[in-house]
């Protein structure tokens, strides 16, 4: 009796906002958030509705997530494919990518060229996302690849379903950047890319460091005042590093995954 009541009383709101002439808005789409470089099951604690794993270990996602799946990825030394194109149609048979119900999206390459000696690698990129529509026609699925040049935004642009972009504004030995985001955003607008993701930066590698949680909470705000569709976490572990060794960082991460539409305060 309360669904059969609930649906009644939404049926005559949305007639009476209908009948006054105005329109229903719709739901805001979902906030993507990936931890990367990780299947551990604590992601799910933090609010993580997606984790970046290979082909083969998409059985371990948990039924409380899906999967990102990493491709992997495009040599910018060699300038081509890790995989060929046979590789990708071989997993994808194999491990049954494009009816596994934990699948939602592929991660086709990350910074392609970001070294600028690889001018072709928009175009490959393009290619390789064709070849995984072609393999996997749902569309409720996506494509993904990472840049961090937005002097090739404009090249990049529809090469996948979502470009994920990623700014680290935090360098060893010095405050914050504050000025990158928003220009990286503005580069974005520039170049028409309107379907995008931020990578926040929560690693520490030569010359970035560990935010802190006042700055990955400045670092969050600037994002959300774009149209980003979500966020990938770089990184849940890497080089020795491990998220979940501050948690003064995942409390602020969790809380943008649980909420992502309330406004963290800019810094």
């Amino acid at each position: 009796m309360r669904r059969g009541s609930g649906i009644l009383v939404v049926g005559l709101l949305l007639s009476a906002a209908l009948s006054c002439g105005r329109e229903v808005p719709e739901p805001a789409p979902p906030f993507l958030s990936v931890a990367l470089n990780t299947t551990d099951p604590a992601t799910v604690r933090y609010g993580y509705s997606l984790i970046d794993v290979t082909p083969d270990r998409v059985s371990e996602v948990t039924t409380r997530q899906r999967a990102l799946v990493w491709l992997g990825g495009y040599d910018k030394v060699r300038c081509a494919w890790t995989w060929s194109d046979a590789e990708v149609r071989m997993r994808f048979a194999r491990y049954g990518l494009a009816r596994s119900p934990r699948v939602a999206g592929y991660f086709v390459a990350d910074e392609p060229n970001t070294d600028l000696n690889c001018p072709r690698a928009a175009a490959e990129v393009r290619k390789r996302s064709a070849l995984v529509r072609s393999l996997d026609p749902d569309t409720d699925h996506f494509t993904v690849v990472n840049v961090d040049d937005p002097d090739q935004f404009a090249a990049f642009r529809g090469a996948t379903d979502v470009m994920s972009v990623n700014v680290y504004p935090c360098l060893a030995a010095k405050p914050c950047d504050w000025s990158r985001i928003p220009q990286a955003l503005a580069r974005l607008r520039e170049a028409g890319v309107t379907r995008y993701m931020g990578m926040l930066q929560v690693f520490s590698f030569e010359q970035w460091r560990w935010p802190t949680a006042a700055e990955l909470t400045g670092m969050i705000a600037q994002w959300q005042r774009s149209d980003w569709l979500g966020q990938l976490t770089f990184s849940w572990e890497y080089k020795g590093s491990r998220l979940a060794d501050h948690p003064e960082l995942l409390r602020v991460l969790k809380r943008l995954n649980d909420a992502p539409h309330e406004l963290f305060p800019l810094p």
